[in-house]
């Protein structure tokens, strides 16, 4: 039995024995008992619809802190050895502001359009596939349906950390 029919339970037996007590007599004192014990219950059953207040706060993430980035490696396994399209949808818009950091503007950001989209040039496709590589391109650009490999993304995650532009040195010369 749950806690709360246990309650119940032990709220009818008290009441029972306490209305023995005070002089009832045994059938009284037991249909009081019972009256108690539904009462109990009925309490418990309308509290259990409330949602539970646990946690009450919860502190606020800032991005890349710990419980951001396990989230989100987290959102990146999906089923059968393949990842979400969460995953795919961020590793596209990372990449997009990336190859935009190197000058390779793509109207509309990489996506499953972007290899025949008429907003996208031809010289734009050319370049953004030329930073990327054939695989992290094909990768990045493929139409919805099957997701890809966990090794794919791995993939893509590199070359797009490639992407980033080359530190500057802090000093004067």
């Amino acid at each position: 039995m749950t806690a709360r029919r246990w309650r119940a339970v032990i709220v009818a037996g008290v009441a029972t024995f306490a209305g023995a007590v005070v002089g009832l007599q045994w059938g009284d004192a037991a249909l009081f008992g019972l009256v108690a014990g539904v009462v109990s219950a009925v309490v418990a059953v309308v509290g259990a619809g409330e949602p539970d207040p646990w946690p009450r706060g919860r502190p606020e993430d800032l991005a890349g802190t710990r419980r951001d980035v396990t989230a989100i490696t987290w959102s990146f396994i999906g089923r059968e050895g393949r990842v979400t399209e969460f995953a795919v949808r961020r590793l596209r818009s990372d990449a997009t502001r990336r190859l935009a950091m190197r000058g390779i503007v793509v109207p509309g950001g990489l996506g499953a359009t972007t290899r025949t989209s008429p907003h996208v040039s031809d010289d734009v496709r050319r370049a953004a596939r030329a930073a990327l590589g054939e695989r992290a391109w094909l990768i990045l650009t493929t139409p919805g349906g099957t997701m890809p490999s966990l090794a794919d993304i791995a993939h893509c995650v590199e070359v797009v950390e490639r992407l980033a532009p080359p530190a500057r040195s802090g000093g004067p010369s």
